[in-house]
Order: structure tokens, then C-alpha cells, then sequence
């Protein structure tokens, strides 16, 4: 496997095929080519992996400022269906990191749906992002997201002192009335200063761990 920044419209043309491929998305739902040659352009980031002269998984960041800081916004990872579960996405974000660090950008964010129990434990265990930000329809009508934040000079938050929990289900479609409920406490918990610094997976179901103190992550700099 390597893994190289990608700089060219031909090179970006595989990163059409992942979509569609990867996500099953039709021509209207892609981010189109040009896209990828403009967010490198302006500051961002387009990478692939390779295996052999086949381009089996991209990820492209965009460039972004919130309070003054800059940060990379990730905003889209796809793998070809034939290598999805075989670690290419992890090994992409952590070729991401390596990429931010050597730029001077040390956050990077992005967009997971709070019912995937499967990218969560990727973002939180594996990758070591916190939670502070639940956004309600983010992208329409019950497509609520929270915000991975990926600090990514700084160590795994403890899971000390006062914890909270907020439990999911492992099937992504749950009903509304556990969508609308999952909803509530986490908007609960962010409202009382907490954040999710772990998860723990049990079976059939599964935790996001809040502690508290989700006002001074930005001062720990």
C-alpha cells in the first residue's frame, strides 16, 4: 500500500470513480472534479491510496478558520467496495495527520452520523477525536451530525471524574423515537459543559463517554 498526495486533473478522475463506487452515488451527488483541483489550490489536501497502479481509496480536506485558528475540514474519505474493512481508511487519516503537522495545522474536523457505532469507534478509539458539537438535520430532515475534533498535537483526553454516558444501538437505522432520544442527551450533556472523549462497545449496543470540561479544551494550548 502507499499513500501519496494527488496533484493532477487525471489523478482526480479516480476520485470520481471511488464515489461512485465507494458510495454508490449517481453523477449529480459527486463532488465534482474540479473541486479537488480548487481545495488544493486554496490550502487543502487531496490524497490517495494505492495498491499497484490502482488508486483503491482517497480522502480530501479542506481548508478552514473558525476563532481565528486555522483547520482542515475533512470532507470526504471513499474506498473502493472491493477493500472496504481493510484499513485503508484509518491509514489515510493517519497519513492526513502527518500531512497537517508538516503544514502547521493542528485540528482537523469532520462530519459523522451519531447512529454509526462503527465510525465512531474508528474517530474516538482508534483515531482519538473528541465531540463537542451536535448539530440537529445538519443535512436535511433527521440527518443530525456531530463534529469530530482531531487535536492532533495533543493526548487522548482522560476518562476521569464525572462521566456521563449516552447509549446506542448497533443498527443504524434505529427508530425515530431512539434518533429523537440520542438527540436530547447529547444536547443535554454539551449544554452542561460535557464532551465525549471515549466509546465502549457492548455487544449489541454501545456508549459515547462525556466528561466534563468541554469550555477549556480550546485553552489547553
Amino acid at each position: 500500500m502507499m499513500i501519496r498526495e494527488l496533484t493532477t486533473p487525471e489523478e482526480f478522475e479516480a476520485c470520481m470513480t471511488l464515489q461512485r463506487d465507494g458510495f454508490g452515488w449517481t453523477d449529480v451527488e459527486l463532488m465534482p472534479l474540479r473541486f479537488f483541483v480548487v481545495s488544493r489550490h486554496i490550502g487543502g489536501l487531496v490524497l490517495g491510496a494505492f495498491e499497484g497502479a490502482e488508486t483503491v481509496g482517497f480522502l480530501s480536506a479542506i481548508p478552514g478558520l473558525r476563532d481565528g485558528r486555522p483547520y482542515w475540514h475533512s470532507h470526504i474519505l471513499a474506498v473502493s467496495s472491493s477493500r472496504r474493512n481493510s484499513g485503508i481508511g484509518t491509514q489515510l487519516k493517519f497519513a492526513q495527520k502527518e500531512q497537517a503537522l508538516q503544514r502547521g495545522i493542528r485540528l482537523i474536523e469532520w462530519t459523522f452520523d451519531p447512529m454509526m457505532s462503527r465510525n465512531a469507534y474508528l474517530n474516538i478509539e482508534k483515531l482519538g477525536v473528541i465531540v463537542r458539537r451536535y448539530y440537529p438535520s445538519f443535512y436535511g430532515k433527521d440527518r443530525d451530525r456531530l463534529i469530530a475534533e482531531w487535536w492532533l498535537d495533543r493526548s487522548r483526553p482522560s476518562l476521569t471524574g464525572e462521566t456521563r454516558r449516552v447509549t446506542i444501538a448497533g443498527d443504524p437505522g434505529a427508530a425515530g423515537a431512539a434518533r429523537t432520544r440520542i438527540r436530547q442527551e447529547f444536547l443535554a450533556n454539551i449544554k452542561d459543559d460535557f464532551y465525549v472523549a471515549g466509546f465502549e462497545r457492548h455487544g449489541e449496543t454501545s456508549d459515547y463517554v462525556f466528561v466534563r470540561g468541554a469550555a477549556h479544551v480550546d485553552r489547553a494550548d
